[in-house]
């Protein structure tokens, strides 16, 4: 049977009204339901869409239009009444209703008539909106309309009491870069309606599934009282998930990780997505197909780290980081052949260089510390090495701030060099070979490869790494003495690169046995807290001249200073 042409909420107290209605209007023509108060009426439409809503005049004021049109702002309101309240009737038009029918004229012709209107209307507007409400790739819905949804959402909770509310699942798919990069975005576009497909089949009736952006999908849990429903719900997301997808002709398996994050009635619904935001990166920092539930613990460890963030801008702004200079010797002469410069400031390097690498600070951050470097290179006349992470090589301003650092300075190339980490090159290994073989050509600045030892690809890139020289990562140094295997390890890195024809420099030299040991082994330089710690601009300037370490420093015999 197909379903009526109209549906109609008829709100008035008197049931003539109602009679009325349904007697003007052929039998099966509309469904009509009836309200007799203003809440009541609110509360339907916002449990359903109405093609029209039908007010009585003496109900329908100003105020009571408002909360209709808050409630669903595409419902059609038209009023019932007698010209006797023109007043009301223009305060109400003036709140947005769409039309006024006086009872003493009304028909089934012109009933009809603005019905069909209205409800051409409304779904005109539906229309309109749904291309800018929904994801133009998966069909789902997109970030505005989600938070519509969530919204409405909160207010029935609200009204129906009873500790009831909403959660939010917010999923990133794990591996969509990976498949992006290698098959193209044809593939990734198709991964990604696949995905929304199996999303949308593992939720609840009634439940909303959006994309928001990119990799990314929301699911809204309506009417919940606990985590336990919300995890239950994730978990068959993620088994879903589970199995493989066939793209573009190969069989793929991705995984996603989930944020959970529960709301009451009165919670801010961009609170809510942000909170499930930040439960997922939890998710997915303890590994893949995982989901997390969001606590307070989480919300002020992302304050903790935006106050980091904005800090860390105010230092480099500001030019109050700290530079220290850890000198490099020849293990055979105690010479210092170079300085390393390390970047310091007032909390621990592990706690804020992550932070400016994922923030993008690190290009602000490297740059300050590479003009500071070029500065004292030229001031010393001694090579000073600058650590380079993965995101400054990417930076299509990494060459010219390497150029503008060596005019300002005066600085000699050959005294500025580039330290870069295996894992920075493993991020884009052209990409980082380009940049520094252009920098090593047009300039003549060398690079070392730096905590050598650690990465999974040394062997694959390291003869076609454009630099002089290799660090042993200090971890292996220090365990050498204690570990057969990293003594192994350090003495294959040392014959390997004096087969490729570079140097080697050995971090971490805590113990007189540390140096003697690298020495045995041939390796030619070395550094670390038993020869001379970190030491600021002054101190290293002092050292390097006099010969003589600063006071509290246990160096491994007398210290050469460079002639």
């Amino acid at each position: 049977m197909a379903a009526p042409p109209f549906v109609i909420l008829l709100l008035a107290e008197d049931e003539t009204d109602r009679r009325r209605v349904g007697d003007l209007l052929p039998e099966g023509h509309a469904e009509i339901h009836w309200a007799t108060g203003a809440a009541s009426a609110v509360a339907a439409v916002g449990e359903h869409p109405h093609d029209a809503v039908l007010v009585d005049a003496a109900l329908g004021d100003a105020a009571t239009v408002r909360a209709l049109l808050e409630e669903d702002p595409r419902a059609q309101v038209i009023l019932l009444g007698d010209p006797s309240g023109t007043e009301a009737v223009a305060a109400a038009r003036a709140a947005g209703a769409a039309d006024h029918l006086p009872k003493a004229d009304l028909d089934a012709d012109t009933l009809a008539r603005a019905l069909r209107y209205a409800a051409d209307h409304r779904r005109s507007v539906e229309r309109l909106e749904h291309g800018a409400l929904h994801d133009a790739l998966t069909g789902l819905p997109n970030r505005r309309l989600f938070l519509d949804r969530l919204e409405q959402s909160l207010r029935r909770a609200r009204r129906r009491g009873g500790g009831s509310g909403a959660a939010v699942l917010f999923l990133d798919l794990d591996r969509f870069k990976v498949v992006n990069d290698s098959l193209g975005h044809q593939a990734g576009d198709e991964l990604l309606q696949a995905a929304a497909l199996r999303l949308d089949a593992a939720v609840r009736p009634g439940d909303t599934v959006a994309r928001i952006g990119g990799d990314e999908f929301t699911v809204l849990l309506e009417d919940v009282t606990d985590a336990r429903e919300a995890t239950v719900v994730a978990e068959r997301v993620l088994a879903t998930l589970a199995d493989p997808f066939t793209i573009a002709g190969r069989e793929l398996f991705v995984s996603g990780s989930i944020g959970i994050a529960l709301g009451g009635p009165d919670v801010d619904p961009e609170e809510l997505i942000r909170d499930a935001d930040v439960a997922m990166y939890r998710a997915k920092a303890a590994g893949k197909a995982q989901h997390a539930v969001f606590d307070a613990q989480m919300h002020r460890r992302v304050l903790a780290r935006l106050d980091l963030e904005t800090d860390l801008r105010r230092a480099i702004d500001e030019e109050t980081l700290r530079v220290l200079f850890q000198p490099i010797f020849r293990t055979t002469t105690r010479e210092i052949t170079a300085f390393e410069a390390l970047c310091r400031w007032e909390v621990e390097p592990s706690d804020f260089f992550g932070m400016a690498e994922e923030t993008g600070l690190i290009v602000p951050l490297g740059r300050f510390v590479l003009f500071e470097a070029a500065r004292r290179a030229a001031e010393w006349g001694v090579c000073v090495s600058v650590n380079v992470s993965a995101r400054q090589l990417a930076d299509p301003g990494f060459t010219s701030s390497v150029e503008a650092a060596l005019a300002a300075s005066g600085a000699r190339a050959e005294h500025l060099r580039l330290e870069v980490t295996e894992s920075a090159m493993t991020q884009d290994p052209e990409g980082a070979r380009r940049t520094l073989i252009d920098l090593r050509n047009a300039h003549g600045v060398t690079a070392h490869l730096d905590d050598f030892g650690t990465g999974e690809s040394s062997l694959r890139f390291l003869h076609r790494f454009p630099g002089d020289a290799l660090k042993i990562d200090r971890g292996l140094v220090i365990d050498m003495l204690t570990d057969p295997g990293s003594h192994e390890i350090v003495k294959a890195i040392v014959g390997l690169a004096h087969n490729l024809g570079m140097e080697v420099v050995g971090e971490g030299v805590e113990t007189a046995e540390h140096l003697e040991k690298l020495q045995v082994l041939g390796c030619e330089l070395a550094q670390g807290f038993f020869l001379v710690p970190p030491l600021s601009a002054e101190a290293a300037a002092d050292l390097l001249h006099s010969g003589r370490p600063a006071a509290g420093t246990n160096p491994a015999g007398p210290l050469n200073p460079v002639s």
